[in-house]
C-alpha cells in the first residue's frame, strides 16, 4: 500500500469554512450565520485562495480580516480543499464575478488559464488582483515574495554549505502554478551558472503536498550521494525531513509554517526562505483599497522573504 505523509489540519481557523464574511469592523469569522449591525462597507471585496487546511493559508486569512477591520471593507473569502482542485477554484471565481464586488483577489491554482474570468472581471468593472501567486497575464497586480529571488537565496545558500560541489535533488510544486515555477527557476539558474553542483534530478507536482515513502525511497537509491534538497514547498520538505531522519542530507525549503522554522532551529532543515502570510494577506486588501481610491500604484507590491538558516555547529 502506498503511504503517504498526511498534510496536518488545525480546526477552527480563519479558512476553516468555505464562505466566511468581513463586514466593516466587525469579523463574522467562519460562522456560518452570524448578524452584526455595521455600517455599509467602502467596498466588497471577493477573495479566492488556493486552499484551506495549512497553516500559511490560515494566516494569509486572518491578515487580509484584519485589513478589512481597519479599513472598513468586507471580504469574502472562498477556499477550495487542496492546492490541486483547480476546478473548484474556477467555479469560486465564476460565482464571485456573479456576486455584487468590487475587486477580486486570486492566488491562482493555475497561473496561465486567467483569461476567461479576466474578460467578465473587466465587462463588470471589477478590479483583480494576484498574490502568492502571479497571474501571468500583462497588467494583472501581484502581492507577495519575490520567489525566483527566494529560489536563488537558498541555491547560494546550499551552495556554500556544500562548499560548490557534489549533488542537489529538485522536488517542485505544480509548475502551472508561477510561484513554484519562479522558485525553480531561481535555484537552478543559480546552481548552474555559479557552482559545481550537479543537479541530479528534478520532480514536480507536489503543490503543497508529501512525497509517499517508497517515491523517497526511489530517489534516494537511485542518487545514494546526494548532499542536497531544495523543495519549493515546507510541507513536502517535512516529509522529506522526517523520511530522512539523520542521514546527512541538506534540505532547502520555502514557506511560513511553525513546523518548518521549528525544524531550522533543530538543524532539520538547513535553510528556509520565510514567506510571511499573514503581512501578504494584511498588504492585498490594502492595496485593493488604495486602487479602488485611485492612488498609484507599482503592478508589484513585493513583500520581503528572509532567509532563516540552521544554527551554526
Amino acid at each position: 500500500m502506498k503511504k503517504r505523509f498526511g498534510k496536518r489540519r488545525r480546526p477552527g481557523a480563519a479558512c476553516a469554512v468555505l464562505l466566511c464574511l468581513l463586514l466593516a469592523g466587525s469579523v463574522l469569522g467562519c460562522h456560518k450565520e452570524k448578524s452584526l449591525e455595521t455600517e455599509n462597507p467602502k467596498y466588497v471585496i471577493g477573495i479566492v485562495t488556493k486552499s484551506r487546511d495549512s497553516e500559511y493559508w490560515m494566516s494569509v486569512c486572518s491578515g487580509m480580516e484584519k485589513a478589512a477591520a481597519d479599513l472598513g471593507v468586507s471580504v469574502i473569502i472562498m477556499s477550495p480543499d487542496t492546492e490541486t482542485d483547480e476546478k473548484a477554484q474556477q467555479q469560486m471565481i465564476d460565482s464571485l464575478l456573479k456576486k455584487d464586488i468590487d475587486a477580486l483577489a486570486v492566488s491562482p491554482i493555475d497561473s496561465y488559464n486567467a483569461k476567461e474570468y479576466l474578460k467578465k472581471a473587466e465587462k463588470k468593472h471589477i478590479t483583480v488582483v494576484s498574490y502568492d501567486t502571479k497571474i501571468m497575464e500583462k497588467g494583472v497586480p501581484y502581492i507577495g515574495i519575490d520567489n525566483e529571488k527566494a529560489g536563488r537565496d537558498l541555491a547560494e545558500y546550499l551552495a556554500g554549505q556544500m562548499e560548490e560541489k557534489g549533488s542537489v535533488g529538485i522536488i517542485s510544486g505544480n509548475l502551472k502554478q508561477s510561484s513554484h515555477a519562479a522558485r525553480l527557476k531561481g535555484f537552478k539558474d543559480y546552481i548552474e551558472r555559479n557552482t559545481h553542483i550537479q543537479i541530479a534530478f528534478t520532480e514536480s507536482g507536489y503543490s503543497n503536498q508529501r512525497m509517499s515513502e517508497q517515491e523517497i525511497s526511489r530517489l534516494m537509491k537511485e542518487h545514494p550521494d546526494l548532499n542536497g534538497i531544495f523543495a519549493t514547498s515546507a510541507v513536502t520538505a517535512l516529509g522529506i525531513m522526517e523520511y530522512l531522519e539523520d542521514q546527512p542530507v541538506l534540505i532547502a525549503t520555502v514557506d511560513a509554517q511553525e513546523d518548518a522554522l521549528d525544524a531550522v532551529k533543530k538543524g532539520r532543515i538547513a535553510a528556509l526562505a520565510y514567506q510571511p502570510g499573514y503581512e501578504i494577506g494584511y498588504e492585498t486588501i490594502r492595496y485593493i483599497v488604495n486602487e479602488k481610491k485611485g492612488i498609484k500604484q507599482p503592478v508589484q507590491k513585493i513583500i520581503k522573504a528572509d532567509l532563516k538558516i540552521k544554527p551554526k555547529n
